[in-house]
């Protein structure tokens, strides 16, 4: 799904990622803050296209340029042994309430439901489990 947004002129590059982090107070006043500010909180995205128009911008660099993004899946733990790169497969859920652990955003990656299915893209060395799961790192996209 292409989203319109607009980033900073040094930011406005075919392939560039981006987290979106959130309005910031010298956002108040723009009259363009709407286009701007719609992407999801804490969400990744990656610039698809840009577009030729620019807008006055008090935060970045004085210019902003309009810009395609698509948002990227985040990291998400899999199994060690689907953990190879290129499979499609389905998210699975991993049981655990453990909100202090180190991985527990990898393990429960927002946007990422129960049964997604996911491409995997490349993998990280295995992590390190309080409960003793066999799971690694993985970077992915959407499957269709």
């Amino acid at each position: 799904m292409v989203q319109i947004t607009l980033v900073g002129e040094r930011q406005a590059d075919v392939g560039h990622e981006f987290v979106y982090r959130g309005p910031q107070p010298e956002c108040r006043p723009c009259k363009v803050r709407a286009a701007c500010l719609n992407q999801d909180l804490g969400r990744r995205y990656r610039i698809t296209r840009v577009r030729d128009v620019v807008h006055p911008c008090l935060l970045n660099e004085e210019r902003a340029r309009v810009v395609e993004v698509v948002p990227l899946p985040p990291a998400c733990s899999v199994a060690a042994r689907t953990a190879v790169e290129g499979p499609v497969l389905a998210c699975e859920k991993i049981v655990c309430a453990n909100a202090a652990c180190p991985n527990f955003r990898t393990c429960h990656p927002v946007g990422i439901d129960p049964g997604t299915r996911i491409r995997i893209v490349d993998v990280g060395p295995e992590l390190e489990c309080p409960l003793d799961y066999s799971i690694g790192p993985a970077n992915v996209e959407y499957a269709a």
